[in-house]
C-alpha cells in the first residue's frame, strides 16, 4: 500500500493482530472485530479474527487493509479523547486496493458489463456490499477497481487519495460530496461528475480488455456476434447472419457491417479463450471475405468450425464436471467458488439452536474440537 500511495514508512499507531480460535467459554466472539482505542501512550488499533473452520484467508488480507487505512487517517490525530467513534474507510476503497493487483475473470467480466450501463457514481458509493447478493458483489468489485484506478491514474492522483484519506476522520455524510471536494477534476457539478465517471469507467475497461476472458464468455461473446445481421436474401425481405449468409444464393452483403464484424471478431480473437482462438479466427476470416464478396467453401468451412466448437464445449462441460466432483469429494482444499452457495444452504437448513448454557457449552466445545 505504501508503493500504490507513494509514501515512506511513517507508521505511528500501533496495530496488533489477535487470531485466535474458539474457545467453549466465550462462544458469543465475532469473527471479525476492529478496536480502535486511546491509551495513555496514544492511539492503538487491534484487529481480533476468529479463525475457524471457515474462516477465509481473503477476510485476513481486507482486515488488514482496513486497519492500515485506518492507520493512515488518525495518525495525524494521536490525542483524540477516549471513546471518540472512528471513521472506517470506505468498502469502495478497500475493494479497489484489493483488486489492483489481483483482477481476477469476475472482474474483468464485471467491468465488461458495467461499461455499457454504468451505475451511477453517487449509487455505487451509496451501496454496502455486505447487502448484496454474489453477482452484484462481483459488479461492486469491478467499479471500485475502476474508481481507484481512475483516482490513481490522474496528475497528482496518488497525494490527492492520500489527503483523501487523511481527511476521512472529517468526513461528511455525503460521499459524493467528499471525493468531489479531492478531486475536484471529476467535476463541480453532478451532471458533470457522472458524465466524467462514464466516460473514465468506459476507458478503463476497454483498456482492461487485453487480458483473457474465460471459455464461457468468449463463448458468449462469439455467439453475440454472431447473431449480427451482416446482409439480406435475395429479395430483401429477411436480414441474414454471417452463418446465413454463407448458405444461401446471391445475397445481398452489408459490406460496412460485415467489415465491422471482422474487426469485432479480430479484437475477441485476441482476448479469446486459447480453445476457442482458432474457432474465433475462423469466424473473422470468414467474416473478411464476405465483406469482400468471395463465399467459396465458406459454408463447408463454418459447418466444420461449428462442429469443432461443440465438441469442445462438450468437452469443457465434462472438464467441469469432472472439477467440481473432485472438489467436492477428493481434494483436501476448495476454490471458494461455491461458498456463497454453500454457506447460503447451511444457514436455511440450519435448525434453532438452544440458549440454555449447557447447550451453549457444548456447542462451542464441538466446534472447537472439529
Amino acid at each position: 500500500m505504501l508503493g500504490l500511495l507513494q509514501l515512506r514508512d511513517q507508521w505511528s499507531v500501533p496495530i496488533l493482530l489477535n487470531l485466535q480460535r474458539p474457545q467453549a467459554n466465550a462462544p458469543e466472539v465475532p469473527p471479525v472485530l476492529l478496536n480502535f482505542s486511546q491509551t495513555g501512550a496514544g492511539l492503538k488499533i487491534q484487529l481480533d479474527l476468529l479463525v475457524d473452520r471457515d474462516f477465509q484467508p481473503a477476510v485476513l488480507r481486507r482486515e488488514v487493509l482496513r486497519a492500515l487505512l485506518l492507520e493512515l487517517s488518525y495518525r495525524a490525530l494521536p490525542s483524540l479523547p477516549a471513546g471518540t467513534p472512528y471513521v472506517a474507510p470506505p468498502d469502495w476503497l478497500v475493494d479497489g486496493i484489493l483488486t489492483l493487483d489481483n483482477e481476477s475473470p469476475e472482474v474483468f467480466e464485471g467491468l465488461d458489463s458495467v461499461a455499457s450501463h454504468p451505475p451511477t457514481l453517487g449509487t455505487f458509493l451509496a451501496q454496502h456490499p455486505g447487502l448484496l447478493d454474489s453477482q452484484s458483489r462481483a459488479l461492486y468489485r469491478a467499479c471500485a477497481s475502476a474508481l481507484v484506478r481512475i483516482l490513481l491514474e490522474h496528475e497528482n492522483g496518488h497525494a490527492q487519495l492520500t489527503r483523501y484519506i487523511a481527511d476521512l476522520p472529517r468526513a461528511s455524510a455525503d460521499a459524493l460530496s467528499d471525493l468531489q471536494a479531492h478531486f475536484p477534476w471529476l467535476g463541480t457539478e453532478s451532471g458533470a461528475m457522472e458524465k466524467n465517471w462514464s466516460e473514465h469507467i468506459a476507458r478503463v475497461a476497454q483498456e482492461r480488455r487485453f487480458a483473457l476472458v474465460t471459455f464461457a464468455a468468449t463463448s458468449e461473446q462469439l455467439d453475440e456476434c454472431l447473431r449480427t445481421k451482416i446482409a439480406q436474401d435475395r429479395e430483401k425481405k429477411n436480414s441474414l447472419t454471417l452463418e446465413e449468409t454463407v448458405r444461401v444464393s446471391r445475397p445481398n452483403i452489408d459490406t460496412k457491417a460485415a467489415t465491422e464484424l471482422g474487426q469485432r471478431l479480430t479484437l475477441l480473437a485476441a482476448r479469446a479463450h486459447p480453445l476457442l482462438r482458432p474457432v474465433v479466427v475462423d469466424y473473422q476470416l470468414a467474416a473478411e471475405l464476405v465483406a469482400r464478396k468471395k463465399r467459396h467453401s465458406l459454408a463447408r468451412r463454418l459447418a466444420g468450425s461449428a462442429a469443432l466448437r461443440q465438441k469442445i464445449a462438450a468437452r469443457m462441460s465434462e472438464v467441469d464436471d469432472f472439477m467440481n466432483w473432485y472438489e467436492a469429494t477428493q481434494a483436501k482444499t476448495t476454490s471458494g467458488a461455491f461458498r456463497d452457495y454453500l454457506h447460503a444452504a447451511d444457514s436455511s437448513e440450519e435448525t434453532p439452536r438452544r440458549r440454555d448454557a449447557l447447550s451453549v457449552y457444548l456447542d462451542a466445545l464441538e466446534t472447537q474440537l472439529q
